[in-house]
């Protein structure tokens, strides 16, 4: 059966280190205020979520409207791209996050549903050397509410393949809850992967339809994959 894997990247196929330096610099640089993203959780959030919770922490009333959110997505992947061209911030690929996309490439079409903006989406992608195995998916910059996005990716896989794909042919696999809730607002399967902020126990609670402590089993995983 034809499938449509959809992968969350941070905590799921890519990990940051110091990634609070280009998204703090480009909320000062956006809206003149000092933010720390290390004061709250942004596992599962969309950048926009992540910033009104880092100002409602801080007691900073502030209305943001549309094109201060693009000016901010423009800073972000400015900002971004120049940590990591410096190597102040760098991003690297979880094990077996690579050879698990080289498989699936062979098989199904793969696809990620990110709380990033698509332009800093572009830069971590690239800067992990997973774009070459990931068509266009969903972002931040589609919606600010997670749970719209599967449903944004899978019409963009149909719209490029010239197919149709039901939704239960369609697998959210991450590292939260958010992303399996996500899963279910869109009646898709939902596989969890340890390899973020919550313990697999944790996410085994959840009820996803299978979880993983890591990517690291090629093989099992596209078995798996073509099973559920």
């Amino acid at each position: 059966m034809e499938r449509l894997i959809l992968f969350d990247i941070d905590g799921t196929l890519t990990r940051t280190h110091h990634g609070y330096i280009p998204f703090n610099e480009a909320i000062e640089k956006t809206f003149g205020i000092c933010g720390d993203i290390r004061s709250v959780i942004p596992d599962g959030n969309t950048d926009p979520m992540i910033v009104k919770d880092i100002f409602v922490n801080a007691n900073v009333a502030i209305e943001i409207l549309d094109a201060e959110w693009e000016r901010f997505s423009a800073n972000l992947h400015d900002c971004y791209k120049n940590a990591v061209d410096r190597g102040t911030t760098t991003v690297r690929p979880l094990p077996g996050a690579m050879d698990l996309l080289q498989a699936l490439s062979k098989k199904f079409h793969s696809s990620v549903v990110t709380g990033n903006f698509e332009a800093t989406a572009a830069v971590k992608l690239e800067a992990a050397g997973l774009t070459p195995y990931l068509c266009r998916g969903a972002y931040a910059s589609d919606s600010q509410r997670r749970a719209d996005l599967p449903h944004i990716a899978k019409s963009r896989c149909e719209e490029m393949s010239g197919r149709t794909l039901l939704s239960e042919q369609c697998i959210v696999i991450g590292d939260t809850p958010k992303d399996l809730e996500a899963a279910r607002h869109n009646q898709m399967k939902c596989v969890l992967v340890g390899t973020g902020r919550y313990p697999l126990e944790e996410l085994r609670y959840c009820q996803p339809d299978d979880c993983l402590p890591d990517l690291t089993d090629t093989e099992s995983i596209v078995a798996l994959l073509s099973k559920i």
